[in-house]
């Protein structure tokens, strides 16, 4: 799902801590829905099409 991000510009570009964004992505924790939203813009993905890619 990176296309091309490393993890650190991603969290900055989601606006939460490196750490967070490793929980997230390695399923310790899941986002909020402020970052759902960013996510879905940035990759400009629905949630579905998102959760079908898994």
């Amino acid at each position: 799902m990176s296309q091309g991000f490393t993890q650190l510009e991603l969290s900055q570009k989601l606006e939460i801590s490196l750490r967070t964004y490793q929980r997230i992505e390695y399923g310790e924790q899941k986002p909020n829905v402020h970052v759902v939203i960013k996510l879905q813009k940035l990759f400009q993905r629905s949630i579905d099409e998102c959760r079908t890619s898994n």
